[in-house]
């Protein structure tokens, strides 16, 4: 704690500055902790560093990451701000909330906007660096507790966010395992609106998940958590929801739990158009779901990849417009590439052997057309699929036009 609290003094958040300006400059990590060791001592230039590396590992999370105070545990397990933001758009403006497992402050930051907060951890040092982040947003009227959630008095609280820990006795997505455990929330909320957050490969029971709405919330590409609401006036139980946060906004699209089980019309043939799922719906299980909401059909047995006649602009999906498909045969593929002159190829694959994927992998390309081939068991065998992304065609047509523009004048 003493040593943490050395990184707050004038001397600390200089010498940290110091590292991080030097890390950006490339400057290498022993000439870096030379210079700190002729002002400060060993033990303090290692924390500096340390420090400065996560402060700019942060950054992709975090505005004012240079102002933050991290362990590497803590930032990895921390909400990013634009996720925090679209979590407090759940719960109600001017409500009283307080954020259970804290961490650092990653969810407190963006719960606090429009609302009182109060901020809970049960380790005395991350509650101490939530107070000091919280602060750094200028947030200086949340109150941070160091408490358990048994502890905390939550009478006068109208809301409840929970991060439980998931590493208590090691990583697990074993919700009994939670500290406090799935069972203690439940049991010690009341009907307070509340948002759990939990890894996404987390598995509720089935009995828990008819009592619930889980939203899976994915930031591009990734999926990132695995919400629980209970008590949400807009969210239905037995329901779920599934939303991808980009710069202009969140989608989400909800789905009844019952449809991870529907089947979904398997292609006959190729459409023009090929769909990779977002990661949430992958995490979710709720492919055939997303198929019938979007009028697609799945490509083959053991395949998330869908098929279509037209576009579905959607951010749960990405879409492809697809070039050509063939039989999965190296030869085969290989005299294809070279006869269509493509360039720079994208490989990706479902379902298909690593050894078989490594060997179309090192083909070789010598055009100048990029392009993307899905490697993919489908209704009438294992096939690749070349297509290209429907967003990178609109991109070339947006060129030339351009183009066309400028040779006329």
């Amino acid at each position: 704690m003493d040593s943490y609290h050395w990184l707050l003094t004038p001397a600390g958040i200089e010498r940290t500055a110091e590292a991080r300006t030097r890390l950006l400059a490339k400057d290498s990590i022993l000439r870096i902790l030379k210079s700190l060791r002729k002002s400060i001592s060993p033990p303090q230039a290692a924390m500096a560093l340390e420090l400065a590396q996560l402060q700019i590992r942060g950054r992709s999370k975090f505005s004012r990451a240079d102002q933050m105070l991290f362990t590497k545990q803590s930032l990895e397990q921390a909400t990013s701000e634009r996720l925090a933001r679209y979590k407090s758009s759940r719960f109600p403006p001017g409500a009283s909330l307080a954020d259970i497992c804290c961490g650092i402050g990653g969810d407190a930051i963006g719960l606090a906007a429009n609302r009182l907060i109060a901020a809970v951890d049960q380790q005395e040092l991350i509650a101490r660096m939530a107070q000091h982040n919280l602060a750094a947003y200028g947030l200086h009227d949340a109150a941070v507790y160091h408490l358990t959630f048994a502890e905390f008095d939550i009478s006068e609280i109208d809301c409840l966010h929970f991060d439980p820990d998931r590493r208590v006795a090691g990583r697990t997505v074993l919700a009994h395992d939670f500290s406090p455990s799935i069972n203690a929330i439940f049991s010690g909320i009341g009907r307070r609106l509340t948002g759990i957050k939990l890894a996404p490969a987390t598995n509720l029971p089935q009995h828990v998940r008819e009592k619930i709405h889980r939203e899976f919330i994915g930031e591009r590409r990734e999926t990132k958590q695995q919400m629980v609401w209970l008590h949400h006036p807009d969210l239905p139980n037995n329901m779920t929801t599934c939303t991808v946060l980009r710069s202009s906004g969140a989608e989400s699209m909800t789905f009844e739990n019952q449809e991870q089980f529907q089947p979904c019309p398997l292609a006959q043939q190729f459409g023009d158009f090929l769909y990779e799922p977002h990661s949430v719906v992958l995490a979710s299980r709720l492919v055939n779901g997303l198929a019938r909401a979007l009028g697609l059909s799945r490509v083959g047995h053991g395949s998330a990849y869908l098929t279509g006649g037209q576009t579905r602009p959607t951010a749960l999906a990405t879409c492809f417009k697809i070039h050509s498909v063939v039989p999965l045969s190296i030869e085969r593929v290989a005299n294809h590439i070279h006869r269509e002159q493509f360039g720079e190829i994208e490989w990706k694959k479902r379902a298909i052997e690593q050894e078989t994927y490594e060997q179309l992998a090192k083909l070789k390309s010598r055009g100048n057309r990029r392009i993307t081939a899905v490697v993919t068991p489908s209704f009438c065998g294992p096939v690749v699929v070349f297509c290209q992304r429907t967003t990178e065609l609109a991109q070339e047509s947006s060129v030339v036009k351009s183009d066309q523009a400028n040779s006329e004048i």
